[in-house]
This record gives structure tokens, sequence and C-alpha cells, in this order.
């Protein structure tokens, strides 16, 4: 007999088991749980915060904005110096670096900013005095950019001494205050009896002409703007301010109502943080004695 008869037969491998991707999952997740249940919730959560909060994996959120057109002191985007609210927007975004504003450099009219903001076309915009008939179109983060004090100019060979618009009632009619049309300015001494105004142009070197031109007495702005296009304009020994101080209010961001409330909480915790760091209050005196 051969010996090839004495060998055992050969054994046919059996195919491994089959299993289905559900149950595979379900084994997976099991494990997965198993191995998260020994982690410490804190380095889970550190683990996790790195994570969602990685430049590589989160896209910042795109704020909307403007620059306002005939506002020199808050934009002026082809010059050395930008503007008060174009160094705030990029103190933002070093302390924020989840944000990051678009169309800063794009100049638009006060009212069509305003009409942007009501109608969610922008998001936000550095920086606005509050009233009321803006806070019935749009929000306001609640941390002041800075304060204005409202004065006036006048000719310089103008010997009238007012300190208040009482004192200007009793000039008489003559006596025209020019201000700024769709500025804040125009809509509150509108609410003042008494007063004859001339709200023809929005922008100041237009109405500072219109002053030296005698088409007006007085010209009601905020100081720092009226010293900058004073400047500007060469009229320097021309036109002069007044001592008075009528009022003193802050500017504030504006805020579209259709932004995500979070995303408004990031930019209100952004400009707190540069105002408790000065830096709000540093970037405003800088251009004070521009």
């Amino acid at each position: 007999m051969s010996t090839a008869a004495w060998l055992p037969p050969e054994r046919t491998a059996m195919p491994p088991p089959r299993i289905s991707a559900a149950a595979f999952c379900a084994a997976f997740v099991r494990v997965l749980a198993k191995v998260i249940a020994k982690v410490p919730a804190t380095a889970l959560a550190a683990v996790l915060g790195c994570g969602a909060l990685s430049p590589a994996t989160a896209a910042p959120l795109l704020l909307r904005t403007a620059a306002q057109d005939n506002n020199t002191l808050k934009y002026e985007v082809g010059a050395r110096r930008k503007g008060i609210c174009v160094e705030v927007i990029k103190a933002v975004e070093q302390v924020a670096p989840g944000l990051r504003f678009t169309g800063w450099t794009q100049p638009m009219s006060l009212p069509r900013i305003e009409s942007a903001l009501a109608e969610g076309q922008l998001d936000v915009f550095c920086a606005l005095i509050r009233t009321g008939a803006r806070e019935a179109k749009f929000g306001y983060i609640d941390v002041p950019v800075y304060t204005v004090r409202h004065k006036i100019a006048v000719r310089a060979d103008d010997k009238v001494a007012v300190k208040t618009l009482d004192d200007i009632r009793k000039l008489g009619p003559d006596s025209v205050i020019i201000v700024s049309r769709g500025s804040a300015y125009a809509s509150q001494l509108a609410g003042e009896p008494g007063l004859r105004l001339d709200a023809s142009s929005s922008d100041p070197e237009v109405n500072l002409r219109k002053l030296m031109n005698r088409r007006g007495r007085f010209f009601y702005h905020a100081e720092g703007a009226l010293r900058r296009t004073i400047a500007d304009e060469h009229l320097t020994g021309m036109v002069k301010l007044l001592p008075a101080v009528f009022k003193e209010e802050p500017l504030y961001f504006a805020v579209s109502r259709t932004l995500a409330p979070a995303t408004a909480a990031q930019l209100r915790h952004a400009l707190q943080t540069l105002a408790e760091q000065g830096e709000l209050q540093r970037i405003y005196a800088s251009y004070k004695d521009d």
C-alpha cells in the first residue's frame, strides 16, 4: 500500500463568519463608548475644544460692513492712517481671530448704510450715535467706541458768542444753522423748536463752504470731524470753533437685527476687551489732534 494512502486528508480552511455593516458599527460604538468613559472629563473637553477652535477647522465669521463717505476721521482708506473705525476694526480682528470684517473699503452714504443695516444687507457698522429712529431699525453693541462733543463752527470774523440753543433762538430767523443731512445732529436739531436749519448737504466740506459763503451763520457738527475738515480744506484762520459744548455722547457699533446673537456676543466681548485694555481710547486719542 502506498504511503500516501496513510496521510490524513487536508483540512479545508473555513471562511470567516460574515458580519453586517450595522452590527460592525454597533460594536465599534460600544468599544468607543468604553474608551471615552475612561478619559477624564476635563481632558476630553480640552481635546474637543481645541479641535473646535482650531483655525484649520473653523473658518472665521465674515461681518459685512461699509465705510462712511464724507467722514475722513472715521474712514480714510487711501491715506496712511486709515481712520478711527478702520483701526478699531483691525483691533477687533486681533483680539477675536474668529471674526473678519469685509466691505470696510467700500464707501456708502450714511442714509444708505442705515437702510442696509435695517434690511440685513450689512451686518455691522462702526460707529453711530444712538437715536430713537435708528433703534427702531437696528440694534447696538453697548460698548462705546468713542465719545463726540457737539460744537459749532462760525466764520473767523464773526464776534457772536452763544453757549446754548436758546442763545441762537434769540438771534432771530436769520441765524441759520447748517447741519449735515441724514446725521444724528440733523435729527436732534429738527426736534428743537424755533431753529432755522439748512440740512441740504451731507458733505461736511460742502457745509463749511456754505458757511464761508454766508449761506448760514453756524455749522453744527462733531468737534473732531469739524477740526479734521477745517484742516483738510485749508480753512484754518478762516473758520473757528466756539468754545461751548452743546452735547456730549458716545458712538457705538450698530448691528443688524439679522445678525446671529452668538456672533453679536463675540463682537461685544472683543470690544469690551479693547475697552478694558484702553485700546479704544488710545485709538481715538491718536486722532484728536490730526
